[in-house]
Formats: C-alpha cells, sequence, structure tokens
C-alpha cells in the first residue's frame, strides 16, 4: 500500500524562488519521526563551498539556524536530504538545498528563504513550498506542500553525525524458477543486520500490495520498513524483508491476484484472489528454506511478520510451519479490500490458516484503516480463535494526518506492545 503524501517527487525542487506563505499546518505525527540516515542509494551532495562558518555576531536565535542538516524524506526513507543554511539575517536566509534518490538521481537548489512565524519558508518553482522548523534539540523538520495545504513529504533531518542500529544491504535469494528462456530466477531481499556478531534472532518481514494494483510504477519499487527494522535491530534481531515475484528488484512476474485485465487491479474474485495469495506463499516458502539454511540466523529464535497483505501471509506461513517460528507480528493483515464483497469471506478463510500455530501471535490494527475497518479485522480475529489459533488484537487510533493502514511507521504507538510480546515468546 502506498502513502502518497509522504512521496516527495525531487524534480520538483529543481528551481526555488522567494515566497511568503501562511504558517504550516504540521500533520502530527511528526513528533513521532526521528532523525536519521536514508534508504537511498544516492547520496545528496551540497556544493563544495555551501560550508557556513560560525558568525559570533549572530543572535542567538539567529544563529541555532546556521548550519548544516542531513537526513531523510519520502516514504521509506527513500529520499537523502542535505540542507545547509547561512547569510541570517531576522527576515531570512541563504538555502542550499541537496536531495538524491534512486529514481530521479541528484538535484541541487540555491535559494532565498523568509522567516515567518518560527519557520524558515521557500517558495518553490512548482508553486508547491518547502517549509523548514527547528526542534529544541536542534534537529530540523522538513516539509514540502502544494501549494499550501496537500502535504508532499516530511522528513526530519540532523546537524549530529547520523548513526543507524544496522547496516543495511541486498541480497539475491536462489529459486526453482527460470523465465521463458530457462535463465534462473532469483528474489531480492533486504537485510537489516543488527551491530555485532550472529547468528542474530531474526524476524521474516513481508511487505504488502501497491493499493489497487492499478499502477505497474510501483510494482518495481522494494519495500523495506526503516522503523520495523530500527526497533528490531536496536534490540538485536536481524531483519530480512524479501521482495516476492515480480517485486521491488526481483525476478518474474507480479501475479498475486488480478483481474483478467490487469489494468483493473487486483481480483475480487475469490478464485483468483485465492490463487495469487497461494502462488505468495510460494515464494515465502523458498525464502523459509534459504532462511534455515543462512549462519547468520539463530534458528531458535526465528519470528515471521508482515504488513498488509504481508502481515495475513505471515499469519498462514506460521499456520504451514508452526515448528519454524516463536511467534508472528501482523501490521494491518488482510488480502482483499474491503471494496469487494468478497472480503468477509476471503479474508477469514485465510487467517484460518495460521490457526496451526501453537503460540500466541500479536495482531496489531489502526482506525481509520481505508482498506480494512477494525470491525472487518475483528471479525477475521474472531474466525482464527475460533478455528483454534492463539493470540492478542490491538488496535490504535494513529496521529492526525495518517490512516491506519499506516501505522507501522508509528512505532510509538506499538513497540510496548511489541516489547512485551517479545518478552512472552522469545525463547532464550
Amino acid at each position: 500500500m502506498k502513502l502518497s503524501h509522504l512521496r516527495l517527487p525531487i524534480a520538483c525542487l529543481a528551481l526555488l524562488s522567494l515566497g511568503a506563505a501562511a504558517q504550516t499546518t504540521w500533520p502530527d505525527y511528526m513528533a513521532q519521526l526521528r532523525a536519521g540516515p536514508s534508504e537511498s542509494a544516492v547520496q545528496a551532495m551540497l556544493p563544495d563551498d555551501s560550508r557556513p562558518q560560525p558568525d559570533p555576531a549572530l543572535a542567538p536565535d539567529l544563529a541555532r539556524w546556521q548550519g548544516v542538516w542531513k537526513g531523510w524524506a519520502c516514504f521509506l526513507r527513500r529520499c537523502d536530504i542535505a540542507i545547509a543554511v547561512d547569510k541570517l539575517t531576522p527576515e531570512g536566509a541563504t538555502v542550499d538545498y541537496a536531495a538524491g534518490n534512486a529514481q530521479q538521481g541528484r538535484i541541487n537548489a540555491h535559494a532565498e528563504g523568509r522567516f515567518q512565524d518560527g519557520e524558515l519558508s521557500v517558495r518553490l518553482h512548482t508553486g508547491a513550498r518547502l517549509a523548514l522548523r527547528l526542534r529544541s534539540d536542534g534537529d530540523m523538520e522538513m516539509s514540502v506542500w502544494k501549494p499550501d495545504t496537500q502535504l508532499l513529504s516530511a522528513g526530519v533531518l540532523s546537524r549530529n553525525p547520523l548513526a543507524s542500529p544496522y547496516a543495511r544491504h541486498v541480497e539475491r535469494v536462489a529459486t526453482p524458477w527460470t523465465d521463458d528462456a530457462g535463465r534462473p530466477q532469483t528474489l531480492e531481499m533486504v537485510v537489516y543486520r543488527p551491530r555485532g556478531t550472529g547468528p542474530f534472532p531474526t524476524v521474516l518481514m513481508n511487505h504488502g500490495s501497491t493499493g489497487m494494483g492499478r499502477d505497474p510504477a510501483l510494482f518495481g519499487l522494494t519495500w523495506a520498513s526503516p522503523e520495523i527494522g530500527e526497533y528490531f535491530a536496536a534490540r538485536g534481531w536481524q531483519v530480512l524483508f524479501p521482495q516476492r515475484r515480480g517485486r521491488g528488484g526481483s525476478d518474474g512476474v507480479y501475479d498475486e491476484g488480478f483481474s483478467a485485465d490487469r489494468a483493473q487491479g487486483y481480483s475480487c474474485d475469490a478464485g483468483s484472489a485465492t490463487a495469487g495469495f497461494d502462488r505468495a506463499m510460494q515464494d515465502l516458502e523458498v525464502v523459509l528454506a534459504h532462511v534455515q539454511t543462512r549462519p547468520d540466523v539463530d534458528a531458535r529464535r526465528l519470528l515471521v511478520g508482515g504488513v498488509s497483505r504481508g502481515g495475513i501471509l505471515a499469519v498462514a506461513l506460521a499456520g504451514a510451519h508452526p515448528e519454524r517460528f516463536e511467534g508472528v507480528v501482523n501490521f494491518v493483515g488482510g488480502w482483499i479490500g474491503q471494496g469487494c464483497k468478497t472480503a468477509p469471506t476471503i479474508n477469514p478463510a485465510l487467517m484460518q490458516r495460521g490457526a496451526a500455530f501453537e503460540g500466541p501471535m500479536l495482531w496489531l490494527y489502526g482506525d481509520q484503516d481505508p482498506y480494512y475497518r477494525l470491525s472487518h479485522s475483528r471479525a477475521n480475529f474472531d474466525a482464527f480463535l475460533q478455528a483454534g489459533g492463539r493470540g492478542e488484537f490491538l488496535s490504535f487510533r494513529p496521529p492526525a494526518g495518517m490512516n491506519g493502514h499506516m501505522i507501522f511507521l508509528s512505532p510509538g504507538l506499538w513497540s510496548e506492545a511489541l516489547d512485551n510480546y517479545l518478552a512472552r515468546v522469545d525463547r532464550r
């Protein structure tokens, strides 16, 4: 599923111009965002001469704005950002902006910004607006708006060195499949490895769908959650994010229950939807077999989890291999959205496949989910329990500006519950 208002079209920042705007209505979830390194393979590069020097003549309230901030923006931290602020006056400052991501490369811009109501505001060439404000600890919040009310992107930058509790890298997983020319197909897998030496307790974390399945451009985007990765890595867990066939950088065709006319997206037909689910399970069977051979994995301490479609797949995979996992973490899981009349039949039936797992599961859901209302998800959980499953269902109210399907982006909502769950199930 996508979060469009957190995805930054970097190209729109190529040209900036000065302009004033009303005070920004920042989303409530900004307070939960933390500075850190981006996930972009393309690093933002400021000009060599963009190195602000401390000016002892500046008043303290202006001096705190002078410097270089680095960090992330965009959904899943896919954009690397660097901002230099210099030549400050009570009215404004000079801003050097640098950004980079894999889709659009590097962008640099130089502009004059104005202070207004405690923010530094710059009007973009496209009519959008870049807004900056400082936190009490000196970190910088940034947001991009079009023109002033629609949030395009948000992120957090820091002047301090950016540290991460994990090392991120990408691997290939062999599969038994070949393409039409007989070439072996492999799956992409993003690995978040904690500091230290293994073998590590490991989480196999699975991605969801692509909204309605109508935008092929989204199929090629690799999904890995820095929020989930950071949570587990800080506790010594390794996190593996496999990309199923046709998703991200994986080989093969993405074919998880589409309509006969693929332009219509995912099918509501029970037969097609279930066939797509079974195909996804085949991918996870291959990944699980690979995980069991890895020397960096403590096979006695293996969790499976996922978000959206990945959540329901995690439930079913644990039911298919109850002896392999010590726990299951399901974020907002489901297979068919409630826009399909068949959802109340398909989703509980698939959830019941996990009932063979003997341990308790943790199901985490959000209010105001555009795909699965809480009443629907609770009914799925009840069906799972009636089939013999065990677990806990928790619901959370997302901060304003975020829908309930995206609660995985807000560890502040669920980290305590997950801490308690790990304490119960982790066999040390």
